[in-house]
């Protein structure tokens, strides 16, 4: 029961503390000229709150679409009482995302407060009032009787539009919007007064809801014309200059790479059922993606466990795997190829005869890192020495990136000039920022899900999430997206994704390295569809058959498939792996988190504004 009062006494108190419009009467005047007069009754339930007055923000420009030149509104004469005499207020310019430079107008007196319902009214001019229509061959008076820049909610709205002796109810169609910004919805009514005047009115509305009035008319009636608000071919050449560009771009980047082995292909493929003679895993993996990852280290390892040099122990998922030299003669040049020798004694074990694998360790993944991008480089240079590629992949990438990254650098600075002549400069800033985190989210989470490391998945999304909640309040807004999604500012991802593409299928091969490619692709084909019969004769004539095989089934990602076959034929897991073999998984995953370092701890948007086909009026009206 005591909890029940204490609650109850709080509601009340809230609702006693909070602030609405209880009434918002507009009454908008048009004249023949197609000018505007315009006076707003607004009554502001301060409840118990201590405050100066109220300010009201109206828009002094006007864009009715993204491709048309901004139209001053043309506001003047603005006068304001309150409860039927004059109230002094201080004006001021600020800047809104939707609704571009407002006019402030801050209504009290500073050295005092008030309380409670206080009734304000406003009037202005406005020379702007005549706009585009939807309908064709007509004009429209178009007016934000209620902005939704407001924070509050507003009880009921009233919007009069007193129409001249040109206009009335026979040539006259009249729309009415309520919602958020670029709501084409309605739940408004309206009903004619008589001839010339009309009446709109809605209940309810939430914060940051407009009430848009309309009177669409036949072009030409009024002495304003919307011909001035409309986009000339100018304009529209400099909104829709991009798709032609992104169109040029991505043919001569296609054609481009095909220069740099992007288009190499392996032909028809035959299976294949052993690994290939003479490279090492990790000369395998290079050839099969061009790349000399991180990701095959592991598979490397157990590579060198199938040849005898060490042993892994993984008594747990949660203990750390130690891996073990065995007494095995010292690896020479002629047991073993350049980059096993390195792995095995420079890297694992390096004046000493046993390697812990510890994740969550900067100072470890930072040596680590440093002997792989040696080991990388070794496998580089060996790519070209042993003919399999014509150049250094990874040399051949940095000039395709310097190349094709520079001309997509200049496409995205044009776009976000001519962005920011069309929307202004939040949105282009938004949208910068918003694609760089997504995208740098987006990056490790690709990464860590190859590399099955479930430490940077959950950073990534955790990061994805907090990226998208912080922006949300602007990508998530009906106006800025379809604006966003038809202005140049739309090649930065697209850019992006089309560069990251062809950079991933840089690499020119060689006669020789096409072969080698071909049988890769064979030998995982066959691993990937390969039965249970068939491993059974492979295993009659070879024994170890699937020990042999089991690093390439990791490199390839198919060891979950590949470890199946110890069960279901009741093999013998492999002498030198002590653990349960199904944990190989861990295994690599630990491997490959080690050369990550632990993350490090570091420290919404709202709009306004009514119909998206633009119209005077609108902003918001808050307290101060």
């Amino acid at each position: 029961m005591v909890r029940l009062i204490v609650s109850w006494v709080l509601l009340l108190t809230l609702s006693a503390s909070a602030e609405s419009i209880r009434e918002y009467h507009t009454t908008v005047t048009v004249h023949p000229s197609g000018s505007l007069h315009v006076e707003e009754v607004i009554a502001y339930d301060f409840g118990s709150l201590q405050r100066h007055g109220i300010f009201r923000d109206i828009p002094l420009t006007v864009k009715v679409s993204p491709y048309a030149p901004k139209v001053p509104v043309g506001l003047s004469n603005f006068t304001v009482q309150l409860a039927g005499k004059p109230v002094p207020f201080q004006r001021s310019t600020i800047d809104s995302q939707t609704g571009g430079e407002m006019v402030r107008y801050r209504i009290g007196d500073p050295n005092k407060t008030i309380t409670g319902l206080h009734t304000y009214t406003l009037t202005y001019d406005a020379q702007r009032g005549v706009y585009p229509s939807s309908l064709s061959g007509m004009e429209a008076i178009r007016w934000n009787a209620v902005g939704a820049g407001s924070n509050v909610p507003t009880e009921h709205a009233v919007a009069d539009l007193i129409l001249p002796p040109a206009l009335s109810r026979d040539v006259v169609r009249i729309k009415v919007y309520t919602g958020t910004y670029g709501s084409t919805d309605s739940r408004a009514g309206y009903r004619w007064i008589d001839d010339h005047h009309v009446r709109f009115e809605v209940h309810d509305l939430a914060p940051h809801e407009a009430l848009t009035v309309e009177a669409n008319y036949p072009e030409g009636l009024l002495g304003q014309r919307a011909d001035a608000l409309k986009a000339t071919a100018a304009d529209q050449l400099l909104g829709r200059w991009h798709w032609g560009a992104l169109v040029v771009f991505f043919l001569w980047l296609w054609n481009y790479a095909k220069r740099f082995g992007a288009e190499d292909r392996a032909g028809s493929i035959a299976p294949q059922y052993y690994p290939p003679k003479g490279l090492s895993l990790l000369e395998s993996g290079l050839i099969l993606d061009k790349f000399a990852d991180k990701e095959d280290f592991s598979a490397a390892i157990l590579e060198l466990g199938t040849l005898g040099y060490l042993e892994v122990h993984q008594p747990d998922d949660d203990a750390n795997p130690i891996i073990r030299r065995t007494d095995k003669p010292t690896a020479t040049d002629d047991t073993l190829t350049p980059d096993q020798l390195y792995l095995l004694n420079q890297v694992l074990f390096k004046n000493k005869d046993t390697y812990v694998v510890k994740t969550q360790d900067a100072a470890r993944a930072e040596r680590v890192n440093r002997d792989l991008d040696t080991l990388n480089e070794m496998l580089y240079s060996w790519s070209v020495s042993s003919g399999q590629m014509r150049a250094n992949p990874k040399q051949t990438r940095t000039r395709f990136l310097m190349t094709v990254g520079g001309v997509a650098a200049v496409l995205i600075l044009l776009a976000i000039v001519s962005t920011f002549k069309l929307l202004g400069f939040e949105p282009v800033l938004l949208t910068v920022m918003g694609t760089v985190f997504i995208g740098v989210g987006g990056y490790i989470l690709l990464t860590s899900v190859r590399s099955r490391a479930y430490s940077g998945i959950f950073f990534s999304v955790f990061w994805l999430l907090g990226s998208l909640a912080g922006f949300s309040g602007f990508f998530m807004e009906s106006h800025n997206v379809s604006a966003l999604l038809y202005s140049p500012m739309i090649l930065l991802p697209l850019l992006v994704i089309g560069v990251y593409y062809f950079y991933r299928k840089i690499g020119m091969f060689t006669p020789k390295g096409l072969e080698t490619y071909r049988y890769l692709l064979g030998y995982r084909d066959f691993m990937k569809h390969v039965e249970q019969d068939r491993i059974r004769r492979f295993l009659k004539k070879d024994p170890s058959y699937l020990d042999r095989g089991l690093p390439y089934a990791v490199l390839f990602g198919l060891n979950k498939h590949w470890l199946s076959f110890y069960d279901s034929l009741d093999v013998p897991q492999p002498g030198w792996y002590y653990g349960d073999i199904h944990r190989m998984n861990t295994f690599h995953k630990s491997v490959v988190s080690q050369t990550t370092p632990p993350p490090s701890e570091s420290g919404g948007f709202s709009g306004g504004g009514g119909f998206s086909g633009g119209g005077g009026g609108g902003g918001g009206v808050g307290s101060w």
